[in-house]
């Protein structure tokens, strides 16, 4: 399991990427996908460039699929 770690102000995130990834899209999903407050769109964006970096996202923030 990969783990990312993450904070933004009062918001922190350390856990697993596949969870992490799950939060992000939740948290999108019960905003719409419209604008939510800066800290948590921050703190959203910080867990999206974790995720990048392990492989879970690409350069346009897309999952990775992995190969059959």
């Amino acid at each position: 399991m990969v783990t990312i770690k993450v904070s933004e102000k009062g918001l922190s995130y350390e856990g697993g990427a596949e969870y992490a990834y799950h939060l992000v899209e939740s948290i999108r999903e019960a905003y719409g996908y419209n604008d939510m407050p800066k800290m948590l769109n921050d703190f959203v964006f910080n867990i999206e460039v974790a995720l990048q970096n392990v492989g879970v996202l690409d350069e346009w923030f897309n999952k990775i699929e992995e190969a059959a």
